[in-house]
């Protein structure tokens, strides 16, 4: 998968990161959130930065997560400005500065996840580390937003490795469009590629 995503091409990314912002910016869930977890992205990613400056520009809440490497935990931090509140860390890891505010994790209406692949069920192949995992396992049942796993059309696959504490998202969204998982499950329609209305 790391081959894979090497050869999407530069222009590729730009394209395909304005067309995941339009896409999320239509969508009833974001327009729904107040308080999103985005995620600061890493070269190899999909890059979320056109879309955290509009959400911004919308007076949305965006947090992006704030990492303790000893623990392997995160806690979202509210960020204003991705210019000045953005560190980079660890890794190459870019993460809000100390003096950027912790959110409540049950105040969180929308997460966006990273992933390294993700299949047509919804379920999603990290960096092993297991940060976003523990993360949505802090959350309390009634309080859990959607979750969106976020990636190119080309980290789609027919299936990846689970193991029982992996979380299934809700949606998978790429330039190619929503995968509803939800409305597969009830459906049992694998072809459903409607964003979420």
């Amino acid at each position: 998968m790391k081959q894979r995503l090497s050869l999407v091409s530069i222009d590729n990314r730009i394209i395909a990161a304005n067309q995941i912002q339009e896409q999320i910016i239509a969508s009833e869930i974001y327009q729904s959130a107040t308080t999103i977890l985005a995620y600061a992205s890493l070269p190899s990613e999909l890059d979320l930065d056109p879309f955290i400056t509009q959400a911004l520009s919308d007076n949305k809440c965006i947090c992006v997560p704030q990492i303790d490497w000893d623990s392997k935990s995160m806690q979202p931090a509210r960020i204003s400005n991705l210019d000045t509140d953005l560190d980079i860390g660890r890794y190459d890891v870019r993460a809000p500065t100390q003096a950027c505010p912790l959110v409540d994790r049950k105040n969180i209406d929308l997460i966006l996840v990273p992933g390294l692949a993700f299949d047509q069920n919804g379920h999603r192949l990290g960096r092993g580390a297991g940060f976003y995992d523990r993360f949505i396992d802090s959350i309390p049942n009634a309080n859990r937003p959607p979750l969106v796993g976020v990636c190119f059309g080309c980290q789609i696959v027919p299936k990846v490795p689970t193991e029982s504490h992996d979380h299934q998202m809700d949606f998978v969204l790429s330039e190619q469009g929503f995968l509803d998982l939800k409305a597969q499950c009830s459906s049992k329609d694998r072809g459903n590629t409607d964003e979420p209305a």
